[in-house]
């Protein structure tokens, strides 16, 4: 089909790509996972389509703000999350600690916004809150300007949508400044994965990705403002720890050292409150829980896992977790120093870094990838584009019943990521 080079085209693009993302993000239910597959699939289409063409500038974001705001009419259909945002930020307006307090002892206390109705929604009650204080201040927020749940959920859209423009603009000018094609932007700001798991299903990775790219941006031309991105990206989610190598290791380390310190006490005080508290220890004991039980969509951890019963006869996540998560560090750090002794471009080692996190963690879920993609688009790697396609087969394990999702799917997920991957390397490699 040839590319959208005139009008009737384009608008044609257009509407496959939002007819797409309608169905997947307000029509269809997650428990439907084949439509809702196929609904994506359209969505995907549309969005190469576009991408790809020649439409006006205004167009493509425009388009990109109206995938975004017709989810703005429904409560996420393929995510529960959001129930506990808002269960954490009532209990912040009874002036109770959303660390310290299980939802399972404080549900019947008739405390104003907790309810049996909304603490059935919840995914993990029986886990002690694990969202940062950054992010506890803006559910805060929400529960306060509006009782409303919709109101309350799309309070906090409109913070990721303004993240989304946000990293839109800043995206364009890296690209400007190290001349760049100019439509990678687009590509990012159109993305399907991204519109609906961030806008759609309330994913603070596109917070995450906003602070992250301010903090490449400013990287060589302020210490205090790049520190500043890479602190406030900790602050909304831990995991941008994994990153500290890759900055203390780049160019001269003076520089590296200023925004690793810099980013440290951003990020520290926005902790402070809670570090040396009963608050801090249950957080703690929650992630770890989290590493240690939690297992969906991995990579070698289920290779692993399946050797471990075949020798073991039951599950070593328990042993394996923790070794995984060493594997994982010494890699990350590895390709921190390789990549400041070659030369890479900054967003080309956290790309690297950041994807071989997810090829040793147990669980990798469809917004964890959401950072490789401007990742990928500014150091010249298209597999994130391919991984965020095929992850969505996820989605086909959800049933009425829970989860369950054959090995087989995960499998042609991930030969088709570490092929695409392995193609672009090659191909890199031959035109040196």
């Amino acid at each position: 089909m040839s590319l959208p080079e005139n009008r009737t085209a384009g608008l044609t693009a257009i509407f496959i790509f939002l007819a797409g993302i309608s169905g997947a993000g307000l029509l269809i239910p997650r428990v439907v996972g084949s439509t809702l597959l196929i609904s994506y699939f359209v969505a995907f289409f549309g969005y190469f389509w576009l991408s790809r063409g020649r439409l006006n500038i205004q167009l493509l974001i425009s388009t990109g703000l109206f995938a975004r705001l017709i989810l703005f009419l429904k409560m996420p259909e393929l995510s529960d999350d959001i129930y506990r945002f808002i269960w954490d930020g009532n209990l912040l307006q009874n002036g109770i600690n959303p660390y310290i307090h299980l939802p399972e002892n404080i549900r019947n206390q008739g405390l104003a916004g907790i309810d049996t109705e909304l603490f059935v929604q919840l995914n993990s009650p029986n886990y002690y809150s694990v969202y940062p204080p950054f992010n506890q201040a803006l559910f805060w927020l929400a529960t306060y300007i509006s009782e409303s749940q919709l109101a309350q959920t799309n309070i906090l859209r409109s913070v990721l949508l303004i993240a989304d423009i946000g990293s839109l603009y800043f995206l364009g000018q890296i690209v400007k400044k190290n001349q760049l094609n100019a439509n990678l932007p687009y590509w990012f700001f159109l993305n399907p994965l991204h519109i609906l798991e961030v806008t759609g299903n309330m994913h603070f990775e596109g917070l995450v990705i906003f602070f992250l790219i301010v903090g490449i941006y400013y990287f060589d031309n302020s210490c205090i403002k790049s520190g500043l991105g890479f602190g406030l990206a900790i602050a909304t989610k831990i995991l941008p720890l994994i990153f500290i190598p890759t900055v203390f290791f780049r160019n001269t380390r003076t520089r590296g050292f200023k925004i690793v310190l810099i980013a440290g006490i951003i990020s520290g005080l926005t902790f402070l409150p809670f570090l040396f508290s009963e608050a801090f220890t249950s957080m703690n004991s929650s992630l770890g829980l989290y590493f240690q039980k939690f297992e969906f969509n991995a990579s070698i951890y289920f290779l692993l896992r399946k050797i471990g019963f075949w020798v073991k006869g039951y599950n070593i996540i328990g042993t394996l977790g923790p070794w995984l998560s060493l594997a994982s560090f010494l890699a990350i750090v590895t390709i921190s120093f390789v990549g400041n002794r070659r030369g890479w471009h900054l967003s080309k080692t956290m790309l690297f870094a950041l994807s071989a996190y997810l090829l040793f963690t147990t669980t990798v879920h469809p917004w964890y990838i959401l950072p490789l993609i401007p990742l990928g688009l500014l150091s010249g790697f298209y597999y994130p584009l391919v991984w965020s396609l095929m992850v969505f087969i996820t989605y086909l394990g959800y049933s009425k019943e829970g989860f369950e999702l054959s090995l087989g799917w995960i499998a042609l997920e991930y030969v088709t990521v570490i092929l695409t991957f392995s193609v672009e390397l090659f191909k890199k490699y031959e035109t040196r």
